[in-house]
């Protein structure tokens, strides 16, 4: 608050210099601040040490009433109070520098009084009531106030006190806010309009100096004082301002426009500050309507034009249409998609635009989008046409979409549309389609064509092996049994036995050679498939390596090939591991292949496997060997369940030869599809190309690798590793099976099948392979009964020992002739051979039809003989007809049936899989021979089992 309300002196001629050093090292706080007539908001330019040790910058700043009001004072220009409190402490303001611009204000004193009401207080307290008495009572108010004295013009003589009284009756009348305040801020009196626009408060502790400013708008604060400051200076001013609302209300502030005028006195010196304020709210509600208006006009005119904009700039073609009026609107790419000439919207025909094709159907979906009033949206073609990227001319492929606009009842206004050119997208499907059905198609005649060359190749060779076989066989027998013979006849006979038998295995190799190529094909196709299982086993691996060599005794003592095995230290605590031995065979078998392949023709002709273990992964270069790159190992190859819980290790097996060798660059081109080191090599040596190509992927498919180190002319060296887990041997020893040679293994297997004597009915409708297989079964004691179809095989089971249905009764199906009664004996039997592609009824519909008719009781075991069991012994998931191994079976319910064993060229896993379905109990794949038929035999046929071999 205000220590004294009387007019403060004129400010000295000379206002002194800022010397803001002396003021910072004052022990008083004080502050600078700049002022004018300029509005400006107030801003602390300076403040000294002891005011910012005493933290009065937050007080001084402070949103209270009494802060505001001392800022309001601090800002004054002239007129003010000079000294005013403001938290227990007096402040007193200088005027300073050249221009008079800036003002110290300084804490001069602490009030050490409680503050109570001062006698000038009560006595300016009655400058607030509006004064209705005589104009000498006003002289008289203002002389004890010590206001100073302004000299008022002599008023007419004659009733002076009704005049007065009369002006201030109108001025409480009127609805303009009238006013007047001291120099100092502090209000003398005012009308009810005054107080009614501002919410002044009429209580008279209220009336403070520049107590206005705690009521106006707080935004407004500085364009106020700006005002004051141009008063306090002589000047008159007008201008616009807000009160605020009353606290209690929830109005806008009120918007007023105060004409105020200075009130001197004969020496030019200033007295009071009179004004009046009239109510400016609904001027100014209506200039911001007003404004407002323009600017939503401007804003519309603006999105019309950007929308026109972005409507001619748009890759597609937008139009408007409003129901009656036709089109109203159509942008520039409009015309350009549509083809049309240029012209009105009104005049474009949109059904001639279509193709006729299409029109029913766009109209149709136009007038379904005009009831529904919602979104439609659809495809159709143009008259236009266009050239796609293979010089194909067509229609033009749009997609259209209509956007209906409806007003606050629901009726249609107008419909925005756009039209897309989808022409590309369009032939991008219909070529990915094409392309899609080509694949299929690609890769349907793929498996066809394997499927034909596995069936076309596999059905010759079976009888080229088997006639090899039969051949070598006899002349065998007979360059032993002719011991008796003349002498001269019998080294002319041996003589000839030598050239046969020469010939015979020559076909017996060539065949074998046609059967690995084969093999190599139908490897690959699982390959490309993922069809390839790794299945764990325990083994022992130099037992496994060194029964594979002896697979190639034969043919390298023919061949002059000195064939070792060697084991390496490193293989110590390899006793036993978890492998899968047919895959690992593979790649082995490949290698020596090759290795036979290119060292049969050398002088010196040795080959060395060498077998070794190690407890880390080899690396990229290892024992002058590099791996093959590209290679990306499994390394979770031995982490599922079924390899146990043993250490985690590597097998490695080396072959070394003395063959050709190969240069570098030869090297490089080893381990891809379909290819040789050189073109010299298919010429001299055969073979595919697949070999060390299906090695690299079934190393990798074992966590391993495979690489090679050659030099020209002086061999090569193969190694490939695998991944293994370390297992624990069983615990009784296994005695190791005596090792028989070729012949005694497939004279023993021939004993045994004499001593079986089985009763054979094969299903096969090539006369070539009847002929040549119905002889090598006989000639091991079986009773061979032939089928030509599926048809005649289920009609020789109706003359046969398991026939249960009565004679003479039709039981086929399809077609299949009436049996006629006979009194002939019944056939025995104990397997079926069956054929899976032949004319007339297939293996598989043959199949179906005997396991129905044992459903059906028509066909079972003979009474007079044990009921054998059969089951399946080929399964889908353990089946690997690469190698012909088989792994335990798991059985089906086992239940009365007659043995069927599937004979097929096609030696897919899925064509087996067909074969067990349909109601085979096992598999074989041609080419095969009889010591490979005999253990699927055993297998089904339960008598057999206890036959020694």
């Amino acid at each position: 608050m205000l220590l004294s309300s009387p007019s403060s002196t004129p400010p000295p001629a000379s206002p002194p210099s800022l010397d803001l050093d002396v003021l910072e090292h004052d022990h008083v706080p004080t502050f600078v601040l700049k002022i004018g007539t300029k509005a400006a908001g107030f801003e602390i330019l300076f403040c000294n040490e002891a005011f910012r040790r005493a933290g009065l910058r937050e007080v001084v700043l402070g949103p209270g009433r009494e802060a505001l009001l001392f800022r309001s004072w601090t800002q004054a220009v002239g007129g003010y109070s000079p000294n005013i409190l403001l938290l227990d402490r007096i402040w007193a303001a200088n005027i300073a520098g050249a221009n008079q611009s800036w003002k110290v204000v300084r804490a001069v004193d602490i009030n050490k009084q409680p503050h109570h009401v001062s006698e000038d207080e009560q006595k300016s307290a009655a400058h607030t009531h509006m004064h209705k008495r005589s104009r000498s009572d006003l002289l008289k108010i203002m002389e004890s106030t010590h206001i100073p004295k302004v000299p008022l013009r002599e008023l007419p003589g004659t009733h002076i006190h009704a005049r007065w009284e009369s002006m201030q009756t109108m001025m409480e009348m009127t609805d303009v806010g009238v006013f007047e305040y001291e120099p100092s801020g502090r209000l003398i009196h005012a009308n009810d309009a005054w107080y009614r626009l501002s919410n002044y408060p009429r209580g008279l502790s209220s009336h403070d100096e520049f107590s206005f400013m705690d009521l106006a708008y707080e935004e407004d604060h500085s364009t106020i004082m700006s005002a004051w400051n141009t008063l306090v200076q002589g000047n008159p001013v007008t201008f616009e301002m807000r009160w605020k609302a009353r606290p209690d209300s929830d109005n806008a502030p009120q918007w007023v426009l105060s004409a105020c005028v200075p009130v001197l006195d004969e020496d030019r010196n200033l007295v009071t500050i009179a004004g009046n304020t009239i109510d400016i709210n609904a001027q100014k509600k209506s200039a911001e309507a007003a404004q407002t208006k323009v600017e939503a006009l401007e804003q519309a005119r603006l999105s019309e034009a950007k929308f026109t904009t972005f409507a001619q700039l748009a890759p597609i073609a937008i139009y408007i249409f409003k129901p009656g009026k036709g089109l109203q609107y159509v942008n520039d790419q409009f015309f350009e998609l549509t083809g049309t000439q240029r012209t009105s919207p009104e005049e474009v025909d949109f059904a001639h635009v279509v193709i006729e094709e299409d029109v029913d159907k766009v109209m149709t979906e136009w007038e379904a989008m005009m009831q529904a009033k919602t979104l439609s949206q659809m495809e159709y073609r143009l008259k236009k046409t266009w050239v796609n990227q293979e010089g194909v001319r067509s229609h033009t492929w749009v997609q259209g979409s209509s956007y209906p606009e409806l007003d606050k009842n629901g009726n249609l206004v107008s419909v925005m549309g756009t039209i897309f050119d989808i022409s590309h997208f369009k032939w991008a499907e219909s070529v990915q389609r094409q392309r899609i059905e080509e694949a299929l198609e690609a890769k349907r005649q793929q498996e066809n064509f394997i499927d034909m060359t596995s069936h076309e190749l596999r059905n010759p060779l079976s009888a080229v092996v088997q006639c090899a076989d039969s051949v070598l066989a006899t002349l065998q027998h007979l360059s032993v049994d002719n011991v008796s013979a003349v002498r001269t006849e019998i080294t002319k006979i041996n003589d000839e036995l030598v050239t046969c038998i020469d010939s015979m295995q020559t076909i017996v190799s060539c065949s074998l050679h046609q059967k690995r190529i084969i093999d190599d094909v139908l490897t690959l196709s699982k390959l490309d498939s993922n069809l390839l299982l790794i299945t764990p086993m325990r083994v022992q691996p130099v037992t496994v390596v060194s029964e594979a060599l002896k697979m190639f005794e034969v043919e390298c003592n023919q061949m002059h090939i000195t064939l070792s095995l060697k084991t390496d230290s490193s293989l110590t605590g390899f006793e036993w591991v978890m492998i899968d031995p047919s895959r690992m065979l593979q790649v082995l078998i490949n290698l020596l292949t090759n290795a036979i392949k290119f060292t049969k023709d050398h002088d010196v002709k040795e080959i060395t496997v060498t077998l070794g273990g190690s407890w880390t992964r080899p690396s990229a270069e290892w024992q002058t060997v590099t791996f093959a790159k590209h290679d990306k190992p499994r390394n979770d190859a031995c982490d599922k369940p079924e390899w146990g819980l043993g250490s985690k290790a590597f097998l490695w097996f080396k072959v070394d030869d003395t063959g050709c060798g190969m240069t570098n660059d030869e090297q490089k081109k080893l381990f891809s599809r379909f290819t040789q080191a050189t073109p010299r090599t298919h010429i001299k040596y055969g073979g595919s190309g697949l070999g060390l190509f299906i090695s690299k992927s079934l190393a990798a498919l074992q966590g391993g690798s495979v690489g090679v180190r050659s030099d020209a002319n002086t061999g090569s060296t193969f190694l490939f590793y695998i991944s293994t887990r370390i297992a624990t041997g069983p615990e009784a020893p296994i005695s190791a099976k005596p090792q028989r040679s070729l012949v005694h293994s497939t004279e023993s297997v021939a004993d045994a099948m004499k001593a079986a004597h089985l009763n054979i009915l094969m299903v096969e409708d090539n006369l070539v392979n009847q002929k040549v297989l119905s002889k090598q079964l006989q000639k091991a004691g079986c009773n061979v009964s032939v089928a030509g179809d599926g048809v005649e095989a289920l009609e020789w089971l109706k003359r046969s020992v398991y026939w249960c249905g009565p004679d003479g009764r039709d039981e086929t199906t399809n077609g299949i002739s009436h049996i006629q009664k006979t009194s002939l004996p019944r056939h025995e039997l104990d397997i079926v051979l069956m054929d899976i592609e032949m004319p007339v009824m297939d293996g598989l519909t043959c199949a179906r039809h005997i396991r129905d008719y044992e459903a059906r009781g028509l066909l079972s075991a003979p009474s007079d003989r044990p009921r054998q069991l059969s089951y399946s012994t080929a399964s889908p998931l353990t089946f690997d007809s690469d190698v012909g191994i088989l792994e335990e079976p798991v059985p089906r319910d086992q239940t009365v049936r007659l043995p069927i064993l599937a004979v097929s060229a096609n030696a897919r896993s899925e064509q087996v899989a067909q074969a067990i379905v349909a109601g085979m109990d096992d598999a074989i794949s041609k080419p095969f021979r009889i010591p490979e038929l005999w253990p699927k035999m055993v297998g089904l046929v339960p008598r057999c089992s206890s036959i020694p071999t």
